[in-house]
């Protein structure tokens, strides 16, 4: 009888020390993850370098001969946590275009609070633009490296400012410490016409009349209703979808609502493969596609098109030229 008692209670403390490992194994991989989520450098240094190697192989060796048992569940753990931390980055590099090692960064913002004291610099989001290489040539000589061909579209784009008048060598050595080469390439190219065009988008004229911005007569529409004044209705730009995405939209305004007299409009998806018949001056070089994907982070170059607009000088811009690849010269 008491035999029994006792084997009953050895099994019932064995199944409660099991238990107590199942929870603390879930405990650990839990605290792994947190930590994980909130220091990843951590696991960075530890799994990617040989330091932080000898220091786990060390640590596993010391486990083990303490107890084989636990030593083989941590290895477990330790082989999950490299896989879940090579897969992050590895998706993480896909979407932000490059990855810098902590100690590049640190300098680069080191550097930074040194010559641009004022700007705050958002590192991932810079990192979705500039590549190791590129921070490693900024940390050493303190300013980005940019193409020849990339200053000429610079001094261009600055000599073409009527508002800024300025030494253009001046204006790059000091650019320079602050925008990478893809990034001055998207300042550039917001101010072209084609970049106008996606940002703030070209007024149609609907042939409609319009009673929620139409003036009453004798208000002062005499310009129009002569044509010395085209009627422009509606505006025609990118903006966000349902789902979030980056698509050609047409804004209809709509007056002022009576409490807050706030502006409302109404707002149309238009389909890019109609945007030729719709949009004016408008044409695509090749097959049509989306043009508002050049306004995505990181942006895609992948939709040519050609915008002749009054005003404005006809063909594609050298901005776009060059960054569409269309047989751009740097005379």
């Amino acid at each position: 009888m008491n035999l029994n008692k006792i084997s009953e209670q050895i099994k019932e403390f064995g199944n409660k020390d099991n238990e107590l490992i199942i929870i603390g194994f879930i405990s650990i991989l839990l605290g792994l993850w947190i930590i994980l989520y909130l220091i990843p450098n951590i696991f960075v240094n530890l799994f990617n370098t040989i330091l932080g190697k000898v220091i786990l192989v060390l640590f596993l060796i010391l486990v083990s001969f303490k107890n084989l048992y636990y030593g083989m569940i941590l290895l477990f753990i330790f082989v999950i946590t490299y896989r879940f931390l090579t897969l992050s980055l590895y998706s993480s590099s896909l979407k932000e275009g490059f990855t810098w090692s902590q100690e590049s960064t640190n300098k680069f913002l080191e550097i930074q609070k040194t010559i641009n004291r004022e700007i705050v610099f958002n590192t991932p989001e810079i990192q979705k633009q500039a590549s190791q290489e590129e921070v490693d040539y900024f940390n050493q000589h303190g300013y980005w490296p940019w193409s020849d061909e990339v200053k000429k579209l610079y001094t261009e784009s600055l000599n073409n400012n009527p508002y800024v008048r300025t030494s253009p060598q001046d204006a790059i050595n000091t650019l320079s410490t602050i925008y990478n080469e893809k990034a001055i390439l998207q300042l550039i190219s917001w101010q072209a016409k084609e970049g106008q065009f996606l940002l703030n988008g070209v007024s149609i004229n609907t042939g409609k009349n319009n009673p929620y911005e139409d003036l009453p007569s004798g208000w002062g529409d005499y310009a129009f209703n002569s044509d010395q004044i085209s009627k422009n209705n509606n505006i025609i730009k990118c903006g966000y979808n349902k789902n979030n995405d980056l698509s050609l939209q047409e804004i209809e305004y709509r007056g002022n609502d009576g409490i807050l007299y706030n502006h409302v409009k109404k707002i149309k998806p238009i389909d890019y493969n109609n945007a030729e018949s719709t949009i004016p001056g408008f044409s695509f070089l090749n097959s049509p596609c989306n043009p508002c994907e050049a306004l995505n982070n990181p942006p895609n170059y992948n939709c040519p098109f050609e915008l002749n607009i009054p005003g404005a000088k006809k063909g594609v811009s050298p901005i776009w030229q060059y960054l569409w690849n269309l047989n751009y010269k740097n005379t």
